[in-house]
């Protein structure tokens, strides 16, 4: 009985495995497809600006926006090494974590109109940046 107990449970942990590596598939075409479609509309935005413009400048405006959707790339390609790490070696290293996040608040703070936002807002998100750095410093120390 102990035996079949014991069997059912790797059947039932196989599945999962399969189930598991399938969704990370998955989401690895996503983003895939999500960086792809991305970048061509980052390329867009930059020569639609730039061929706009009377001298071939591109204006606040549209660098402001291509800033942020550049950023948002870079998210993008952090997360895919994550994702990488995670199907090379089946963990995730926990700076790469700390990185993606430290990109997206500082894109959150190059992306905010500052004039227009709480005090104690933006102490947070310098706490929280603060936070995040010095973990990250940490573990890149230990590691």
């Amino acid at each position: 009985m102990k035996n079949r107990f014991n069997l059912n449970k790797l059947n039932i942990l196989k599945v999962i495995e399969r189930i598991e590596r399938f969704i990370v598939l998955s989401l690895v075409i996503l983003l895939l497809i999500s960086l792809l479609f991305g970048t061509i509309e980052l390329s867009l935005l930059v020569f639609k600006g730039i061929l706009d413009s009377p001298i071939f400048l591109i204006n606040s405006d549209t660098l402001f926006k291509s800033f942020g959707l550049f950023l948002v790339i870079v998210i993008g390609l952090e997360l895919l090494k994550s994702i990488k790490s995670y199907l090379v070696h089946g963990t995730i290293n926990p700076a790469f974590v700390l990185e993606v996040a430290i990109i997206a608040l500082g894109n959150k703070l190059i992306t905010m109109d500052i004039t227009h936002t709480d005090t104690g807002i933006l102490i947070g998100i310098g706490v929280i940046l603060f936070g995040l750095s010095a973990l990250y410093l940490i573990l890149k120390k230990t590691t």
